[in-house]
């Protein structure tokens, strides 16, 4: 028997060996995607991503709804002010659901998309 028919399990095993299984034990732990989760949780990821999208939509709608409710009580405008934030509210919902979904980009969140920033020292 050579040094190539050796198990590797033994506790005198290749130290790549453990090296690399130490790795993929950490590989495993780590969340597999952004939202979190491991693998065995990744069933639940589509559902909790839909919660939070509709969500998101109805607090703009709720929020926009309240706003333009309260400004018509103090100012006497109803319903004028109900219509204008409730339909803020359904702009700034959809905006958010577009956001979560990737669709459209936060303007501010930095990350490899964006320019560096400009120095006014005059060097380029």
């Amino acid at each position: 028997m050579g040094q190539d028919d050796k198990a590797p399990n033994d506790a005198g095993g290749d130290p790549r060996l453990k090296a690399l299984g130490e790795k993929l034990a950490e590989a495993r732990r780590l969340p597999s995607e952004p939202g979190g989760g491991g693998p065995q949780s990744s069933g639940l990821s589509g559902f909790g991503q839909a919660m939070k999208v509709g969500s998101e939509f109805v607090a703009g709608v709720i929020v926009g709804f309240v706003i333009g409710y309260t400004i018509d009580r103090l100012f006497g405008t109803s319903p004028w002010g109900m219509i204008v934030f409730l339909l803020l509210g359904f702009a700034a919902g959809t905006l958010n659901v577009m956001r979560s979904s990737g669709v459209a980009k936060d303007p501010f969140a930095r990350g490899p998309g964006k320019a560096p920033e400009r120095t006014t020292d005059g060097e380029d």
